[in-house]
């Protein structure tokens, strides 16, 4: 078969030369499949130098490989094909991931099978597959397409592209920004009368802050307090945060969950509504959750619902390591904007 094949290959060094430019070089390969490449965008075939692949060179500086293994048959037919139609509809940044979510839509695929599908991006425009991109999928429609690792304050400009028989196609431009948290707080305790709630709560206050700037969109100034007559800590929606003279709550995961509060958890019609007996209603929260803890994300199976767990912090000990700081940042990010819809900033 080999043999036939690097036949096959010569053959197309020669043809390619001389046919017609509406001609379409088909291979068949052994899972019944058929790739396309119009000849009027290919520069030249050949086979690796171990002879397991072949290589199509095409004008635009792509190079297409197919094992060998993989081809039953290549011939030649005609036909009038074009470049795909493809359109990038929306550009988003997931906070709860730390990725970027793309919809694309391919109205014509140009009359040729697609050869890959996908999004690039970079730090200028009209980025190329040449920058980074991601490929998934070879059908038309619309589907969705992930960009990993983002940087943090970075904008990034992305296009969609697709790829068939005739060549690469790039969508329009979008820009995508991996914007940060921006949270921040006024703390009202005096230093010189209360040094030690100042200092625990300053720390307790930077570090929630930091976990929520990092993993969540919320924007606010939230005003801190001391009152003596708090047993432990308390919130408001969109309100404030006290806390009691009860140095044991002075600490990042009580600050983080009266920061949830603050946004909402517990404390809005909006959250409540998604607690029905129990269990987290919400799409993007429960899966998260599910994704991050392995666990199903519950909470008060009452008509006033207004803690949750995993990751709610209700005590203690449910924070072991950062990563449930982290989660817990994360799913209220997911709760909150995602499924409940409330703002992050106002």
């Amino acid at each position: 078969m080999k043999k036939i094949l690097l036949f096959t290959v010569i053959s197309v060094l020669v043809i390619t030369s001389v046919i017609a430019a509406d001609l379409t070089l088909n291979i068949f390969k052994t899972n019944h499949t058929v790739q396309r490449f119009a000849v009027s965008v290919i520069d030249s075939v050949v086979t690796n130098n171990d002879n397991t692949m072949l290589q199509i060179y095409k004008n635009d500086g792509v190079i297409n490989s197919v094992a060998l293994s993989d081809i039953d048959s290549m011939n030649y037919s005609s036909g009038t094909y074009s470049l795909p139609v493809i359109s990038l509809v929306s550009t988003e940044y997931d906070k709860s991931l730390q990725q970027g979510i793309c919809e694309v839509n391919i109205s014509v695929d140009g009359g040729c099978e697609l050869i890959e599908r996908g999004v690039c991006w970079s730090g200028t425009s009209n980025p190329t597959i040449n920058d980074n991109y991601s490929a998934n999928g070879i059908n038309a429609g619309r589907f969705y397409s992930v960009i990993p690792n983002l940087v943090l304050g970075r904008k990034y400009y992305v296009r969609a592209f697709a790829t068939n028989c005739m060549g690469t196609v790039y969508s329009n431009t979008k820009e995508l920004v991996a914007l940060p948290g921006n949270v921040t707080y006024t703390l009202d305790v005096d230093s010189a009368t209360y040094p030690q709630y100042y200092n625990l709560l300053t720390v307790a206050l930077d570090s929630a802050c930091y976990y929520y700037n990092r993993y969540t969109s919320f924007k606010a100034n939230i005003y801190v307090y001391y009152n003596a007559g708090i047993q432990t800590a308390q919130a408001s929606y969109h309100g404030a945060i006290g806390y009691g003279s009860d140095t044991g709550y002075m600490w990042v995961g009580t600050t983080m969950h009266e920061m949830a509060h603050y946004f909402g958890s517990g404390t809005t019609t909006d959250w409540k509504s998604l607690m029905v007996n129990g269990v987290w209603q919400g799409k993007s929260g429960q899966q998260l959750c599910k994704q991050l803890t392995g666990a199903i994300l519950k909470g008060d199976n009452n008509s006033n619902p207004i803690h949750y767990w995993p990751t709610g912090i209700n005590y203690r000990s449910e924070v072991g390591s950062v990563n449930d700081l982290i989660n817990h940042a994360k799913i209220i990010q997911a709760m909150l904007v995602e499924d409940c819809g409330l703002p992050s900033s106002w």
